[in-house]
């Protein structure tokens, strides 16, 4: 069904794993920590399905306080990770997932992770899970700037070169529309599973022709 192939990445939560994550502390996190440091959050622009932090850095360099930006940045993505590594030791494989990263790298396929989440959350989740040797890349949103972490199709291209593969020579499995929309931006093959917070009516919504699979580890059968 998918030619070409030379790698498969999975994104994390709702992906390869089950895991319990506070999202609405993560969803708080960059007002929160705006509304400590005066900045009006609430009165600025959010345009895209993931907010990104442009708006709070123009904010910033509008009142002379660019200065601010990185620092600010840091302690978001301190509370973000802390956030990920709050519940980690409840995170369980999917059905298959465990046995499915093994079986690619027997058939040869380079494999990674491509998450939202911070590399230290995905390598711990992976370490916990006993499969960390099987992946040949582990890229978070914290691998460079973050407004280039998924939907950005920018966040597949720096998969790929981690990976050593083009982005059209990769089949990348997400359950919700920031993984798709980086696959799909960027060249890659995508498959939606129906284990995170996406349907098949959901994914059939966003592309007639996508191919779904309950479980990640399902992928098996595709290649």
């Amino acid at each position: 069904m998918f030619e070409g192939i030379k790698a498969v990445g999975f994104d994390l939560d709702g992906t390869y794993l089950n895991t319990h994550v506070d999202y609405d502390r993560i969803n708080r996190a960059d007002r929160d920590a705006c509304i400590r440091h005066g900045i009006p959050f609430d009165e600025l622009s959010f345009t895209t399905i993931k907010r990104l932090r442009a708006p709070i850095r123009e904010w910033l360099e509008a009142h002379g306080r660019g200065d601010e930006f990185e620092a600010l940045g840091k302690e978001i993505d301190a509370e973000l990770t802390a956030t990920e590594l709050q519940y980690i030791h409840e995170a369980k494989a999917f059905p298959g997932s465990i046995e499915c990263v093994r079986e690619l790298k027997s058939r040869g396929y380079k494999v990674g992770l491509l998450t939202r989440g911070s590399h230290e959350y995905g390598v711990k989740a992976l370490t916990m899970m006993g499969v960390i040797d099987c992946f040949d890349a582990v890229v978070g949103r914290d691998y460079a700037d973050y407004d280039d972490a998924k939907p950005s199709p920018k966040a597949m291209q720096y998969f790929s070169n981690e990976l050593g593969v083009k982005t059209t020579e990769i089949l990348y499995l997400g359950d919700n529309r920031t993984d798709y929309y980086s696959a799909r931006d960027a060249g890659a093959a995508f498959v939606g599973v129906l284990s995170g917070s996406m349907d098949r009516e959901g994914w059939l919504k966003e592309d007639p022709d996508m191919t779904t699979v309950q479980y990640a580890g399902d992928v098996l059968s595709l290649l």
